[in-house]
């Protein structure tokens, strides 16, 4: 699995798998946007929150990653 989808407080949440070494990056370059993984390994996963104002390219990449580290 690279990525789960749900929703939770009314927007759109994907969970996906990165490389540790990445996860601090991403959860304070984009902060309330990228948040550590809702139940999941905290270490392995992030949160990305889709509303609004959601970056699509970041949310693309970040599927990317996942992909690319599970397969």
């Amino acid at each position: 699995v690279f990525l789960w989808t749900y929703e939770r407080e009314g927007c759109l949440n994907i969970n996906v798998k990165l490389d540790p070494q990445w996860k601090d990056f991403w959860r304070s370059a984009y902060p309330g946007s990228v948040v550590a993984g809702y139940h999941q390994n905290k270490e392995h996963w992030n949160t990305i929150i889709v509303d609004e104002k959601a970056d699509w390219l970041l949310v693309k990449e970040l599927i990317e990653q996942s992909y690319q580290l599970t397969k």
